[in-house]
């Protein structure tokens, strides 16, 4: 690549697909310059970027949250890179940054990001990676939606769906750094022998090769006091029929939905007659605690006591199938696309 042309990742059209999910002819590849910057503004060379299902509903618009991206314009999401340019008196070049920019080589930015969200510096001895995966919004997703939610006693039964993933394996963890019992639902031999052997689950349920609310109900005969859904579908649903009286159910994605809803859940009465609780979050609305997940999650991933998972693809032009592959239940633990090397390095 020539060091004056910016490639980017842009809106192709937006009407395609099915629910959030995109297609790949909705990713369209384009050249410009590198952009200049101005008074109060920063360079920022990409070197990582995060593949998660925000990035397609931020694409289509979500109701009163996200504005749609015009067509032509570029694809954003969260990017984790280095300052090579300043000129804003906080930022230095060398600084490392995480935020949601534009999907491009370069992105002049000043201290907020796309979303109105202060930029996030990367704690110094940790990789770029680190700030879009444990010390990002995955990891800050399971430390907010476990601890403020979850409620995780020792001798807890929690169980994690979508646990293989980027949110899940750092939820798994974190319960049973509190003293719980975890099983995990993945998708495959690979990611269950995973869960049970690195990340230290107790157990796990192959939803591809196993029946998910009979095994729910053989790992958990006296209920589960917390469940962690990243799936929704037909997974929540078996979870409600295996609650224990007083659980909780914490919402933090729904994967399953998003290209096809389909049916309602048929359990939810179990709300009501175990005396459980059904939680949602969202994640913008922690930004003031962002700097304690960061610190804790930090310290744990340092001392060993959790570990990181990543898949990552390698090159500009991964970008798109990396995306789209999320839905497909590719990936195991935090996609991310490297683009580039860390200038820092």
């Amino acid at each position: 690549m020539k060091n004056d042309v910016n490639r980017q990742w842009v809106v192709a059209d937006a009407a395609g697909g099915n629910g959030l999910g995109l297609t790949r002819d909705q990713f369209e590849y384009r050249e410009t310059a590198v952009p200049e910057i101005g008074d109060g503004e920063m360079l920022v060379r990409s070197v990582y970027f995060s593949c998660d299902p925000m990035n397609h509903a931020w694409v289509k618009g979500l109701e009163e949250r996200f504005k749609a991206i015009p067509i032509g314009d570029p694809m954003c999401g969260g990017v984790a890179g280095r300052v090579v340019k300043s000129r804003h008196p906080d930022f230095r070049p060398g600084d490392a940054v995480t935020g949601f920019m534009e999907f491009a080589d370069y992105v002049a930015t000043g201290p907020m990001d796309r979303t109105g969200t202060a930029l996030q510096r990367i704690p110094d001895g940790f990789d770029l990676a680190s700030g879009l995966a444990t010390l990002g919004m995955n990891g800050l997703c399971a430390y907010f939606g476990m601890g403020d939610f979850g409620h995780v006693k020792p001798g807890d039964t929690v169980v994690v769906s979508g646990a293989a993933g980027a949110i899940g394996s750092v939820a798994g963890q974190l319960a049973r750094l509190s003293g719980a019992r975890v099983i995990g639902i993945a998708g495959g031999p690979r990611k269950c022998a995973l869960l049970t052997g690195d990340l230290g689950f107790d157990a796990a349920i192959d939803y591809k090769a196993e029946d998910v609310p009979s095994r729910m109900a053989a790992l958990c005969p006296d209920g589960i006091d917390v469940f962690f859904d990243n799936v929704g579908g037909a997974i929540l649903d078996a979870a409600l029929a295996n609650m224990a009286h007083g659980g909780r159910i914490v919402i933090c994605g729904g994967i399953a939905t998003y290209n096809s809803p389909g049916p309602g859940l048929q359990n939810h009465m179990a709300l009501a007659m175990r005396a459980c609780t059904m939680s949602g979050f969202f994640f913008f609305d922690y930004i003031a605690r962002f700097g304690e997940g960061v610190k804790r999650l930090g310290t744990l991933l340092k001392s060993g006591k959790i570990k990181e998972v990543l898949d990552v693809a390698d090159g500009f032009d991964a970008y798109p199938d990396a995306a789209l592959g999320q839905f497909e239940g590719r990936n195991t633990g935090k996609q991310l696309v490297r683009i580039a090397d860390d200038p820092g390095r």
